[in-house]
């Protein structure tokens, strides 16, 4: 009975830390995360997970042990079987609740023809490109615009993210109303690898169980991405991350599709560019990953050859981001002294850049990979507010009147930052995205948000066969 209890209660403890931590809501994040190698995951997650659980379950076990011995709950000691068998019940339907199991499992035996309907092969799509424009796509780590004040569209009293709201307000930002906003969270979109699938591939990441992954794994074989479309256009393609690209698969992803220079954690103490024993968060801090940006781009610059450059930020993950010797001690919660950082940080950088003399030349696409899992920074949200992550088209090759009152999700960025490099795309569509430039409507424009939430969990025999054999 003890043994069960004690199961129990860390399950449970384990459960309202991972809500509270992670937001994890969605089974496939989790099936996800459980089946590919996490190499490299901070170690601050395991010691918050700990503080967070095991003296919590220890206090309470020994209360439970108090009370069977000293009061009449000592009765349960005679009938031990049902009560052990009832609290594990309990936990499993608490799990299954929170988790919205039954719901998901049952859209999963159920088919869909979506992809059948909507779903545009890149090769079998006539592409045009007139001037190969460099394209930078820098992914910020969990933000989104409910970071912003009221008054430009979020939900803070102060605005966390200035930096970030005037480069939307002077550039290009679509959004799912008048003010700044973004793409609806769709299943499959939600986490940062599948935000990258999704936004470079136009598809959202469902694995096939049956197969075994590892770092040589095929990953989505059938799909075509950004990287694979520009390199056979001729461009180079690097892929820039503090954290190590093996975690969660992404340098399969990456190296398979694209052909993309893996330049990551292990790769900059390989080349000598970190020391041997550098270690801060997940490997190295924001600040470094723009100074390698620049030294990166300056050389590239100098080559004839298009570039096509995808950096990752990693301060702002949770559960309360990495406090770098740039931070300012701004506000009471550290989580947004982080943010506010990485706000002057992209600024920063975006200012390097066009100073440059390829930027003329240049597209930067700036995008939130998936809305913020630390749900303990996020308090009194308005009930109907629609979090969103954040997007900013800079130096676009095109213009548009479409970027407002928009319904959209994450792989509608795969033609959508095509068309901003300047490439003119039969029909507007590719893969499940569709040009937001163009201003046609999108899949979630035509059918709507929760029927395609509902239609991309359902059983694709397409996905299974054809992307992911």
């Amino acid at each position: 009975m003890i043994v069960v209890f004690i199961i129990c209660v860390y399950g449970l403890f384990t459960i309202r830390w991972s809500v509270r931590t992670f937001d994890v809501k969605s089974i496939n994040q989790m099936i996800y995360h459980l089946v590919v190698p996490c190499d490299g995951t901070d170690e601050g997650v395991y010691k918050d997970l700990f503080k967070e659980t095991v003296p919590q379950t220890l206090c309470m076990t020994l209360l439970f042990l108090l009370l069977v011995h000293y009061t009449p709950l000592s009765i349960l000691y005679r009938y031990q079987l049902p009560f052990s068998i009832v609290i594990l019940l309990a936990t499993i339907i608490t799990a299954l609740l929170i988790y919205r199991i039954p719901g998901y499992l049952y859209l999963m035996v159920q088919k869909t023809d979506l992809y059948e309907e909507y779903y545009r092969d890149p090769h079998k799509i006539n592409m045009a490109f007139t001037q190969k424009r460099n394209l930078i796509h820098i992914y910020l780590e969990s933000v989104e615009n409910t970071y912003a004040s009221y008054e430009e569209g979020g939900q803070q009293q102060e605005n966390y993210i200035r930096e970030l709201c005037e480069l939307a307000k002077n550039n290009i930002n679509f959004s799912h109303h008048q003010k700044m906003g973004g793409a609806q969270s769709v299943e499959g979109t939600q986490w940062t690898i599948a935000s990258m699938v999704s936004q470079d591939a136009g598809i959202p990441l469902f694995i096939n169980l049956s197969k075994k992954y590892d770092h040589t794994s095929p990953y989505l074989p059938g799909s075509v991405s950004i990287g694979e479309i520009l390199k056979e256009q001729g461009y180079f393609t690097e892929l820039l991350q503090g954290s190590n690209a093996d975690f969660g698969c992404t340098s399969n992803f990456y190296k398979q599709h694209g052909g993309f220079y893996i330049a990551d954690y292990g790769e900059m103490k390989k080349n000598g560019r970190l020391p041997e024993d550098y270690m801060v968060f997940w490997g190295f801090e924001d600040q470094k990953l723009f100074q390698f940006a620049k030294e990166d781009l300056t050389e590239l610059g100098k080559k004839q050859q298009p570039f096509y450059l995808e950096m990752v930020t990693i301060d702002t993950h949770t559960p309360d981001g990495y406090v770098c010797e740039n931070c300012q001690n701004r506000y009471d919660q550290q989580y947004a002294n982080v943010i506010s950082c990485q706000s002057r940080q992209v600024a920063e950088f975006v200012q390097w850049c066009q100073q440059q003399p390829w930027y003329e030349h240049t597209t930067i696409v700036i995008t939130g990979d998936h809305n913020s899992m630390s749900e303990k920074f996020f308090k009194d949200l308005d009930k109907n507010f629609v979090r969103t992550p954040y997007n900013c088209f800079i130096n676009s090759a095109v213009e548009t009147d479409c970027d407002k009152n928009r319904e959209f999700a994450l792989f509608d960025f795969f033609p959508t930052i095509l068309a901003s490099i300047g490439a003119k795309i039969e029909g507007d569509r590719l893969g499940l995205g569709t040009n937001l430039f163009s201003g046609k409507k999108t899949i979630m424009e035509e059918i709507g948000c929760k029927k395609l939430n509902r239609e991309v969990i359902k059983r694709s025999r397409y996905y299974k066969k054809i992307l992911g054999k």
